[in-house]
């Protein structure tokens, strides 16, 4: 019973050595790296003073358009021209209205629409500040801007 007992000392040490690493412990492992195209760039910020400029964005890069608004006077800003495959829109417009004096009706703020650049391409994004009742009738304003996705 004796000799037994150092010899499966030895088996069990033979089968744990055996269950080791085949690695070459000169070779360096492979480092994983990020490719420039899967970074996104910080999302665009545009307004009035961008009213028919040129825009550049990447795939995946968000645009924000701000524009002054006020629909207690009834107008809204309406998308009317977009290639939506290129460059798609994130929900609906958003409304914030200005600091009011005295909790006053009526005051004014700001549309705010959301996009995304989705493929390359050229588009124009066209918003009209227009009631929506009055058909036939030229808008109060128009913004545009010429997107180029890359």
């Amino acid at each position: 019973m004796w000799v037994r007992t150092p010899l499966a000392v030895v088996m069990l040490g033979l089968a744990l050595t055996g269950c080791g690493n085949n690695a070459n412990p000169n070779e360096v492992p492979p480092t994983t790296t990020t490719s420039a195209a899967q970074h996104v760039s910080e999302p665009v910020t545009a307004g009035k003073d961008q009213d028919g400029k040129d825009i550049p964005l990447a795939i995946g890069q968000g645009l924000t358009v701000r524009l002054t608004a006020n629909p207690s006077t009834g107008y809204l800003w309406e998308l009317t021209q977009l290639d939506q495959s290129m460059v798609r829109q994130d929900g609906g417009a958003e409304y914030e209205q200005d600091a009011s004096p005295r909790d006053m009706v009526g005051v004014g703020g700001t549309s705010i629409w959301r996009f995304t650049a989705r493929a390359p391409g050229a588009t124009r994004l066209v918003l009209e500040y227009r009631r929506p009742w009055e058909q036939g009738i030229e808008p109060a304003e128009r913004f545009t801007l010429n997107l180029n996705v890359t």
